[in-house]
């Protein structure tokens, strides 16, 4: 399974995402997964800038540039990582757990109401190298736990997130 892991994300290329974080963990993961991509999706004023710590790191982290059906390409990942320093509610994170994604974000903004650590996906703490790598590492060696933290994220997801659910509660605010 290891040559074919897909560790990605989707964003906005600016430093509040986190990106720079996520590539210096990738530094000490692709030692033990060495066949392993890392897919980023998007574009932003810090593209240049990651790159060139991509290639200052030795890294070959795949910049795919925008992806206008990203919510369908982020399918093909297994592992979906959002280190961000500062976030409101992400709506990528719904996007990841509609997909069954197993999810590894940082506990900040709006994503702790999605995500609850251990149970459908792993929280880190933003700017934490040493955090993500383990985190990168623990979901990578276990199958059966990325696939249980997707299945419930996405559980969560339909249940609480879910357009149909949204009206939901909107209306009952009314009642």
């Amino acid at each position: 399974m290891e040559s074919r892991l897909i560790i990605g994300t989707a964003a906005e290329l600016h430093k509040v995402k986190g990106l720079d974080v996520l590539l210096r963990a990738w530094t000490k993961f692709i030692k033990k997964y060495p066949e392993a991509k890392l897919r980023i999706f998007g574009t932003g004023e810090e593209e240049s800038n990651l790159k060139a710590l991509a290639h200052e790191l030795n890294i070959d982290a795949e910049f795919v540039g925008y992806v206008p059906d990203a919510g369908e390409k982020i399918k093909e990942f297994d592992i979906f990582v959002l280190p961000s320093r500062s976030e409101a509610l992400p709506y990528v994170i719904l996007e990841a757990g509609a997909a069954g994604l197993a999810v590894i974000a940082s506990s900040v903004g709006g994503i702790p109401e999605v995500i609850r650590n251990g149970e459908n996906g792993v929280l880190v703490e933003p700017e934490n190298t040493e955090v993500l790598f383990s985190s990168l590492l623990l979901l990578a060696e276990n199958e059966e736990l990325r696939e249980r933290l997707g299945n419930k994220l996405k559980e969560t997801i339909l249940k609480s997130f879910s357009l149909e659910s949204m009206f939901e509660q909107t209306f009952a605010l009314y009642r």
